[in-house]
């Protein structure tokens, strides 16, 4: 299978997953549960992060670990899926240029 074609079946099996999650009523619950969860994650990842002593040198890559540590430890808490484990991950990762921005920024004084 080409890539064109493969891109075409991965494009429409994601369509068709989130045709899904918006048409049915089953779909907006599970939609709504895993929002939930990732905006807990969320904010336990920000307060984690900002209350650090290297957040001002946090970069993605670790921004991207620390995400999956917390998930995972949130996961096996509250017995998720790995299917919804992994959509939160997404979730919460994509979350980086938000938390970059609002976060504060520590200043350094000159001498």
């Amino acid at each position: 299978m080409g890539k064109f074609k493969h891109g075409l079946f991965l494009g429409g099996l994601l369509g068709a997953g989130l045709v899904w999650l918006n048409a049915t009523k089953k779909g907006k619950e599970v939609r709504n549960d895993l929002m939930d969860n990732a905006a807990t994650v969320y904010a336990e990842v920000k307060e984690k992060i900002i209350s650090s002593e290297g957040w001002d040198k946090m970069t993605k890559t670790k921004y991207y670990k620390f995400v999956e540590q917390t998930v995972n430890k949130y996961a096996v808490e509250n017995d998720l899926l790995d299917s919804m484990r992994d959509m939160i991950e997404r979730v919460v990762k994509a979350q980086w240029k938000n938390l970059s921005k609002e976060a504060p920024k520590k200043k350094v004084s000159k001498k």
